[in-house]
């Protein structure tokens, strides 16, 4: 009984002997390779390989297991040289190992990598992984209050049927408000493996929790994904005064941010600040100021604490750019062109028209920024291109101007002076239109007998007596109806006589270019001069006649007529010393002794006329070092005031004669007198005196009633 049982056991050991020994040693069998695993889950696994043979397969088996022995088999009977067998029922999250064999007419091969075993781990009954892990938000898609650009890759293993959501930072369903909630939901069969794509919502910064859960929202798995800050800036390029717009999302919620732009580490501008919301989420709207064109830095800043934190950089480039104004116009308009975002300091700048330089010289600002008033030349009628370029900016780098031509005139030089001769340069005629006139005032001036192919003609007149600032002058043709320019006429002063004067002397002058019927005013120096019913004539033209002002300082002055609308011309006038011929002559006091200091001065000067006044001047020494003088004095003669009475002295005086224009005579000669007063004790003696005289004729008188 005990052999039988031996016995027994010894065949058994060699039946898994022979299931276990390599096809080589028990027969020829196929050749096996590219053992592999597929679509692994958590209860299934596809086992594969491939089988070289020149015969019939007739079993493909693989023996799997957690342990060894291994414990499991399952085979097929398929012929085919790529076998593949599905193992089923398997535990999830569980590592097994396996073997495959093949049996064919010749035999049968096993291959159990040499003694190694092949082996997988099947996933977990429920797990969710994601691709990528961490990320920014970016740009928000539609809606905009909803998502971001940043693609989430779910990867998700369930083992059974069901209905499954894919939750953000909460297990429910979406909330538009929270931005919270289920991002993807699909549906499977049975156990599977799932790949879905979400959005990343818009969140703050840190990390937010990402759940599967079943159809009623029970957590089956769950992992988390990292939100980081990220700005969006729109536009990354544009010219001064872009206004550029910064949206920054994945910030600390009711973050404080700052936003600052740089050039290197110099800053430009102004600081902009904002407040992140509690998605972390904010805006900025920043317009970049005037500044030489060139790369930038915008620098976004977070305040952590007390601290402020630089999280984004974003890169701007100031583009150059000029522009018209106005936008369209006619030959000879004259336009303004301005340039931005050109190099700092740069020079030889200049602007061309069609191609033709209009504007050189040109050196921007600190800014990279200048401005010219150019004039449109005479082309065709058609559109036109505006360019600018200079010594550090190429022309290819600053987009053209299309600026719109219609028919007109060119007029040079503008502004000018009565008598000039005004060039007129037509351009958007027909080619070859005949009958061009040109006219100003209404006034025929000149005649073109045919433009040229270009539709271009010139004709020139001498611009005749006209009033201050704006003049039409117009020009049309046979088939080109009128066009318009204007002339601005300047005022000068033709011509003046003498041009030199004293104070009073009189002076002519004439003038062109002034308003028509208007007063006038003259100043010498910034002094008035006085005019009598002064008015420019209706074309403009003045002849004036006035005095010098008083006051006016000798020497070389600026002469200014004006017109009551604002019209002013100015000339060099002379102002020169006028000597008055007469001098006054001293008649007392002269030579005396004068008891009251209180003097009367008497002299000869001009009689009958009232255009003259005199100035007194008393001094301790002949004409120098006067202690006392009076101008504007009236008359020939003049009484000192008891405050103005002199003290016991020898004293000298002399008088000079004054017009009404300042102009001064020569002083006479020095007059000496001497002012002596009574001493008091004589005028008390004389008082005692004159007392006891009383005193003696009362007593007479007295007596004399008394005796009677």
């Amino acid at each position: 009984m005990r052999i039988k049982r031996i016995q027994a056991h010894v065949i058994v050991g060699l039946l898994l002997l022979i299931l276990i020994t390599p096809q080589s040693v028990l027969a020829d069998g196929p050749v096996i390779s590219d053992v592999d695993k597929e679509n692994i889950t958590s209860t299934t696994a596809t086992i594969t390989w491939s089988v070289n043979t020149s015969s019939t397969i007739t079993e493909n088996r693989v023996f799997y297991g957690t342990g060894f022995p291994l414990r499991y088999t399952a085979y097929n009977t398929t012929n085919t040289t790529n076998p593949s067998i599905t193992l089923t029922d398997l535990t999830p999250g569980t590592k097994y190992y396996f073997a495959v064999r093949s049996t064919d007419d010749s035999g049968t091969t096993t291959d159990d990598k040499e003694g190694q075993y092949y082996y997988f781990t099947t996933s977990p009954a429920y797990s969710i992984s994601l691709e990528p892990t961490c990320g920014v938000c970016g740009e928000l898609i539609e809606p905009e209050e909803v998502f971001c650009n940043e693609i989430i890759q779910a990867t998700v293993v369930v083992p059974a049927a069901g209905i499954y959501h894919i939750c953000w930072d909460t297990k429910a369903d979406w909330d538009e408000d929270k931005l919270t909630g289920t991002v993807e939901t699909f549906t499977t069969d049975g156990a599977a493996v799932r790949t879905c794509k979400f959005f990343l919502p818009e969140a703050k910064k840190g990390d937010h929790t990402v759940y599967l859960t079943d159809n009623a929202y029970a957590e089956k798995a769950k992992t988390t994904f990292e939100v980081s800050p990220s700005v969006k800036i729109d536009s990354e390029e544009g010219p001064v005064d872009t206004e550029v717009t910064l949206n920054g999302y994945g910030f600390t919620a009711s973050q404080n941010i700052r936003v600052t732009l740089f050039q290197g580490e110099v800053k430009k501008g102004d600081e902009k600040t904002a407040k992140a919301d509690d998605k972390g989420s904010w805006t900025v709207f920043y317009t970049i100021p005037h500044t030489p064109g060139g790369g930038y830095i915008f620098k976004v800043e977070g305040k952590e604490g007390t601290v402020w934190v630089n999280w984004v950089s974003k890169y701007f480039e100031v583009t150059s750019e000029i522009t018209a104004t106005p936008e369209q116009g006619t030959v000879g308009h004259a336009i303004e062109i301005k340039g931005t975002g050109f190099g700092k300091d740069e020079k030889n700048i200049q602007v061309t028209f069609d191609g033709e330089v209009r504007a050189e010289d040109i050196v921007a600002n600190e800014n990279g920024s200048w401005s010219r008033v150019i004039t449109v030349p005479p082309r065709q009628a058609g559109t036109y291109i505006i360019e600018a370029s200079g010594t550090l900016t190429r022309a290819r780098d600053v987009p053209g101007i299309e600026f719109p031509l219609e028919p007109g005139i060119l007029l040079e030089p503008n502004p000018a002076y009565v008598g000039e001769t005004i060039t007129v340069s037509g351009g958007g005629f027909r080619p070859g239109e005949t009958g061009i006139k040109v006219s100003f005032g209404g006034r025929v001036m000149a005649t073109v007998a045919v433009a040229d192919i270009s539709g271009c003609w010139e004709a020139s007149f001498e611009l005749p007596a006209s009033p201050h600032g704006a003049n039409n002058v117009s020009a049309q043709g046979d088939i080109t109806a009128p066009v318009t320019n204007t002339l601005t006429v300047k005022t000068k002063i033709e011509g003046i006589s003498p041009v030199e004067g004293s104070p009073g002397d009189f002076v002519t002058l004439t003038g062109s270019g002034f308003s028509s019927n208007k007063n006038l005013t003259v100043t010498v120096g910034g002094k008035n001069a006085d005019l009598e019913d002064a008015r420019s004539q209706t074309n403009g033209n003045i002849n004036v006649s006035f005095r010098v002002p008083k006051g006016s300082l000798e020497g070389k002055q600026t002469l200014t007529v004006t017109d009551e609308d604002g019209a002013t011309a100015s000339v060099d006038f002379t102002v020169t010393k006028k000597t008055l011929s007469t001098t006054p002559l001293p008649i007392s006091p002269s030579g005396s002794t004068l008891r009251s200091g209180e003097v009367t001065f008497k002299w000869q000067g001009v009689t009958g006329d009232t255009s003259y006044t005199y100035t007194l001047e008393i001094s301790k020494a002949p004409g120098s070092g006067n202690i006392w003088f009076k101008s504007g004095i009236e008359g020939s003669s003049y009484t000192l005031t008891e405050d103005e009475a002199l003290p016991k002295g020898i004293y000298y005086w002399r008088i000079k004669i004054v017009d009404d224009y300042g102009n001064e005579g020569a002083w006479s000669d020095s007059i000496e007198f001497t002012v002596s007063p009574i001493p008091t004790w004589v005028w008390v003696v004389v008082g005692l005196v004159v007392l006891v005289v009383l005193m003696v004729v009362a007593y007479r008188e007295t007596k004399f009633k008394v005796a009677e």
